[in-house]
Parts: C-alpha cells; sequence; structure tokens
C-alpha cells in the first residue's frame, strides 16, 4: 500500500511540474513590459528595439491586467463616468510563430489616453528556463490608420491584420485590412509574401 501511495504521489507531482513547464500557464495579467519611443500618433507597424542592460527602456507594470489611472470622472443622470489612461491587457494567444514547432506567447496591450487614440503594442514571447523570453515587440498605427485588427500564428509564421487606411470612414474605423506575415529570422521578424487585403467583420 506504501508502495502504491509514493508511485502515485510521483505521478502526480510529475504531472504537475509537467504542467507548470508551458507558456500557457505563466501569468501575463501580473507582467512586467518594456515601452519604447511615442506612445500615440503612430501610422504604421514597427518593431522595437528588445531591451537589454545596454539599452534600458521604460517600464510598464501591469496588475490584474491593467496599470490604468483614473484621469477624470463626472455624472450624468445620476451615473459616474470615468476617463481612464494607461495599459491595459487585451489578449493572450498561443502559437507556434518561429516555425520551431513549439508555442510562443502573443501578447496584445492597449494604450488608453481617456480620449478617442490609442495605440496597441504586441509582444511575443517564447518560453525558455521556466520564464518567458521576449523575442520582439512592435507597436500598430492609429486605429483606422494601420491600427491592430488581429494578430495570429499560422503555418509557424506571424500574420498581422491592419486596418487597410484606404478604406477609413474617419480616424476611427476603416471597412477593410491588410495582411501581413512575417517569418522568424536570425533573430527577428521579416516581413514575407505578398500583402493581402479583405474586409472587415
Amino acid at each position: 500500500m506504501r508502495t502504491l501511495a509514493l508511485g502515485v504521489l510521483t505521478i502526480v507531482s510529475f504531472g504537475f511540474a509537467t504542467a507548470q513547464d508551458t507558456i500557457r500557464q505563466f501569468d501575463f495579467k501580473n507582467f512586467t513590459y518594456p515601452v519604447n519611443g511615442p506612445l500615440l500618433g503612430h501610422d504604421r507597424l514597427q518593431w522595437l528595439t528588445v531591451p537589454d542592460k545596454t539599452n534600458p527602456k521604460r517600464w510598464t507594470r501591469l496588475v490584474n491586467g491593467n496599470d490604468l489611472t483614473k484621469d477624470s470622472s463626472f455624472v450624468m443622470q445620476g451615473q459616474e463616468y470615468t476617463q481612464w489612461s494607461g495599459f491595459k491587457l487585451e489578449s493572450v494567444e498561443f502559437a507556434d510563430v518561429t516555425g520551431e514547432h513549439k508555442e510562443e506567447a502573443l501578447v496584445v496591450l492597449r494604450y488608453l489616453t481617456g480620449g478617442k487614440q490609442t495605440t496597441h503594442y504586441v509582444y511575443i514571447y517564447s518560453f525558455e528556463d521556466g520564464k518567458p523570453k521576449l523575442l520582439a515587440y512592435c507597436h500598430t498605427g492609429d486605429r483606422a490608420d494601420y491600427g491592430l485588427y488581429k494578430v495570429y500564428g499560422e503555418g509557424g509564421a506571424l500574420v498581422f491584420e491592419l486596418f487597410d487606411p484606404n478604406k477609413r470612414s474617419g480616424d476611427c474605423c476603416s471597412s477593410g485590412f491588410v495582411r501581413i506575415r512575417y517569418k522568424w529570422r536570425a533573430s527577428r521578424f521579416e516581413a514575407f509574401g505578398t500583402r493581402e487585403y479583405g474586409t472587415t467583420e
């Protein structure tokens, strides 16, 4: 009986350790992210320099998915309306985007201003030695001006769908998107293939 109990405990312990040894188990809601350059006024997707000891960057620390600050509030017809600024976790997806047959995390943060302008930052993390490793990150444009529509992995490639400024209906919206594919080459993501165009849902 004792041998059986020890065997079961060993199996359970091994299963728990294995379950934790994956990027899917990591808590990206409570994590620190690098931030580089101006936060607003972007008109395209731009890859940013991954920080190291020689090029320190600004950082934003999310707690429960955000680092929002209350800018102002007002009451109308008995209801309070609040404007917030700062970063908010918008999504975390998992896919092989390096072609190495293992999952990376695609983390999307949205920068809110309390107004209409906004910026999306996309972070791509691999998983090494039990913790996330930042491979690359970028910001997209602002809303209809190549703002983020979707980002995902497909066939070992990283795919961005950005709002098409040629199909815009004002600063906020576009009825179309531009699809751009990226391959992981020489420690960076490089665009490849022909741009594709589609309509938003």
